[in-house]
């Protein structure tokens, strides 16, 4: 039960966050406006891809789904402060509130990749429904 709390907690920090982008592509909250010309396409692309991760979080409980998720968030946050000396200002407070944001989430893939699920346990009707004789 514990596993799929943090599955759902971490579920709710990706949604948040893929709703932030989602308001950063509508121009609603400003921010650098990034290489291409067009704030929206980074906005929806950055958007869409925490609003899939939320949802595979809700739905699978899958170790290889987290690996690769944590490795993506790692990702991001090395990229942000990776560039930031190219951009004026450097840091601005939504690049940095989503980045705190992102922390829990991170944190939350790294320990469902590298904790196995809990084994399935079987329904006792089921079990005892195979258990008797034809």
């Amino acid at each position: 039960m514990q596993r799929r709390a943090i599955r759902y907690g971490a579920a709710v920090v990706s949604a948040t966050i893929a709703a932030i982008y989602f308001l950063i592509g509508l121009g609603l909250l400003t921010v650098i406006t990034p290489a291409a010309d067009d704030p929206s396409l980074f906005g929806f692309s950055a958007g869409s891809a925490f609003l899939l991760g939320a949802l595979l979080l809700v739905a699978f409980d899958r170790r290889v789904l987290w690996l690769l998720g944590a490795a993506l968030q790692l990702l991001v946050l090395w990229g942000y402060f990776a560039v930031a000396p190219d951009r004026t200002p450097a840091f601005e407070v939504w690049g940095i509130t989503l980045r705190i944001i992102q922390l829990p989430l991170t944190a939350a893939l790294v320990y469902l990749s590298l904790r196995a699920p809990e084994p399935r346990a079987e329904h006792p009707k089921l079990h005892l429904e195979r258990s008797r004789p034809t």
